[in-house]
């Protein structure tokens, strides 16, 4: 259970901040005037929510919660079990 609280709270919080990235990662400039659509990070996310609504920044929630939930859950059982073998071996 711990794992999954984490995996969920990791996703619910960084998945806007990975969108904002990926919006700016894959600008192009406009053809006609070849100004570039977003002039940072704040300016992204202002845009996004300003045009797409504020729940867009959680849009493919279920899909990166699927990637990073298993990560999340290997990661904190290994650490587990290395901490484990730890004080049961080496104390």
């Amino acid at each position: 259970m711990a794992s999954a609280t984490a995996a969920t709270t990791a996703s619910l919080s960084s998945l806007p901040f990975d969108m904002i990235k990926t919006r700016i990662q894959n600008m192009k400039p406009d053809p006609a005037t070849g100004a570039m659509p977003y002039s940072g990070v704040l300016d992204c996310g202002a845009k996004i929510a300003r045009t797409e609504g504020v729940l867009a920044f959680w849009r493919g929630l279920s899909a990166y919660y699927a990637r990073t939930a298993p990560h999340a859950m290997i990661v904190l059982i290994t650490m587990d079990a290395l901490n484990t073998a730890w004080k049961k071996h080496l104390l």
